[in-house]
């Protein structure tokens, strides 16, 4: 069972409005209102004119909200910030650490070659990523991307870390699987995180990084339909929780009966499933899609970095163990789902929260203000 996403509901008032700015705005809308209005003489009637002063005054009104000394103060408290991050030096160790393990752990079982080492290191980037997505602190976007776009096909071992001869394109996939495994986790542990987490990981990017990947083709969700959409939510959610999917999805129906449709077309079909192709494009996706087991994976360390959602945690850890029996795995996709995989991603996921609390100092946080 998924765990219940936070509600964050997004206001234009969240971003400070310069008065002067909207003025212009207000006045447009007097005059088109104007224009349209008029008597057979030529001109607006008198009621319409006062209807049409009320609405510009109570527009400007709206517009020119401020937040009063009291209300500051009070959005001040309760740690208002994101998760301070730990240093760059820190993570980077973790980074390599964490990396290093994946690699020694599943050599023994998994024959790798060059292009199965990039997928060592996707998989590794896709738990990170929702991990520090979760902990909420967008400072450790930079670093990651940093470390993932320096760490060639073959250094994968605790010291690699320096490597800067990544191709450009390598590094817009990376960024975009990053970019994939964010939006994924909306609907495990919260909107507000993603947007936070997602702007930070952007202004990390260089120029060239930020040109290439406007530029690429990747996936729309919009573009499907929504049967198909909801085909392949229901898909999704029947490879994760069969022989127990009808059963839950009663038991969601009682809670709210609008739950289950919620559950299948916008969580599973809308974002944790991969989109499809628009229908007639000869467009291929340039971005990597993150797989049925990588997707339980994801949901797994997100569950696990949130705490508190025990009974989802122990759903989806089924759930990654069963992607084992679906076909159409990577090597190290099949090894991740395993249970020395599934112990592999806890044990990162625990690893880096340590990380990021143990620098976390809550009297920056306490003494925040707006």
């Amino acid at each position: 069972m998924l765990s219940h996403p936070d509600h964050g509901i997004l206001h234009d008032a969240t971003v400070p409005v310069d008065p002067d700015d909207a003025q212009p705005l207000v006045a447009e809308r007097s005059r088109t209102t104007s224009t349209d209005h008029k008597d057979s003489t030529g001109h607006q009637p008198k009621q319409l004119k006062r209807d049409n002063k009320a609405a510009s005054d109570s527009e400007a009104e709206m517009v020119n909200v401020k937040l009063s000394p009291t209300l500051k103060q009070l959005l001040s408290l309760r740690n208002p910030l994101p998760q301070p991050g730990p240093s760059a030096v820190a993570l980077n160790k973790i980074f390599a650490q964490t990396l290093g393990d994946l690699r020694t752990s599943s050599k023994s079982s998994v024959q790798l070659n060059g292009s199965d080492s990039e997928g060592v290191l996707q998989s590794w980037v896709v738990v990170a990523t929702t991990t520090l997505l979760t902990t909420n602190s967008p400072s450790t976007m930079g670093p990651l991307y940093h470390f993932v776009t320096r760490v060639s096909d073959h250094g994968l071992g605790p010291e690699a870390s320096t490597d800067a001869a990544v191709p450009l394109q390598k590094k817009v996939e990376r960024v975009a699987l990053m970019r994939e495994a964010g939006l994924k986790c909306a609907v495990l542990t919260g909107v507000p995180k993603v947007i936070n987490t997602l702007g930070a990981l952007r202004e990390a990017l260089e120029s060239d990084v930020k040109s290439e990947l406007d530029a690429a083709q990747f996936p729309r969700r919009e573009v499907s339909s929504q049967e198909t959409t909801r085909e392949r939510g229901a898909a999704l959610f029947e490879s994760i929780y069969n022989p127990h999917s009808e059963k839950l999805l009663s038991k969601l129906g009682r809670s709210h009966p609008d739950f289950p449709g919620f559950i299948i077309e916008h969580a599973y079909g809308g974002v944790l499933s991969n989109p499809s192709p628009e229908p007639n494009s000869s467009h291929s996706f340039d971005t990597p899609l993150i797989s049925r087991t990588l997707t339980s994976a994801l949901a797994v360390a997100c569950l696990r970095a949130q705490g508190g959602v025990g009974p989802q945690l122990i759903s989806h850890v089924f759930g990654l163990l069963k992607a084992h029996h679906e076909g159409n795995q990577t090597p190290i996709e099949q090894w991740i789902s395993t249970e020395e995989g599934a112990e592999w991603v806890l044990g990162t996921v625990d690893k880096l929260c340590d990380v990021v609390r143990e620098s976390g100092d809550t009297t920056l946080q306490d003494s925040a203000r707006l």
